[in-house]
């Protein structure tokens, strides 16, 4: 059993030695550890009653990486400062549509490495609840949806010469080079110079 062994009691006095960021900051490379270095630290937070942290692989990328402390902020914050969605999506627009009005956001997702059966979240500074609420009364633009479906997304150029769609990529070394089917026009797609 693993639990019963030196080297795992000897990790367990380790873990027991870190703050809660070191641990967080761990915990978030837990594929990384044995078996037995994963239960200690499994322990360790469950003991500290820290959920477990969200590896930084399988985080949205539109959903910037949270101190632990901003995180816990969400659950004390006053119940005027977060709004719950019922969708992720819903949350991710409502950020980016807060964003674009100048109200800086936290959007808090339940997390799939933890039981946090919880849905959706928002949180906002309490100097922005009144300007928050006025926008969050109404639709979320879809725009704003569009945004969050598409973000990272990769768009294929159309021809600089012709405006051709679909171009094919000849190389990517050292960066993409495309020629179009209609016109025979080559380029490159970070410097725009012909390489005819």
């Amino acid at each position: 059993m693993i639990g019963d062994g030196p080297q795992y009691r000897d990790l367990v006095e380790l873990y027991g030695s870190y703050g809660d960021e070191e641990l967080v900051e761990l915990g978030r490379g837990m594929a990384d550890l044995t078996e037995m270095a994963q239960e200690a630290l499994k322990g360790e937070l469950t003991r500290r009653r820290i959920p477990i942290p969200t590896p930084k692989s399988v985080m949205p990328k539109n959903v910037r990486e949270l101190d632990p402390a901003i995180d816990r902020f969400v659950d004390l914050a006053p119940e005027d400062c977060v709004w719950e969605f019922a969708e992720t999506e819903d949350a991710l627009a409502a950020g980016e549509a807060l964003r674009a009005s100048g109200i800086e956001s936290s959007v808090i997702l339940p997390r799939a490495d933890t039981l946090d059966m919880g849905a959706p979240r928002l949180a906002v500074a309490p100097q922005d609840v009144e300007r928050t609420e006025a926008i969050l009364s109404k639709p979320i633009p879809e725009e704003f949806r569009i945004l969050v479906r598409t973000r990272d997304e990769f768009v294929v150029p159309c021809c600089r010469r012709c405006g051709a769609v679909d171009p094919l990529l000849e190389s990517i070394e050292p960066t993409n080079q495309w020629r179009c089917d209609q016109c025979g026009h080559t380029w490159l797609e970070e410097s725009a110079s012909f390489v005819e």
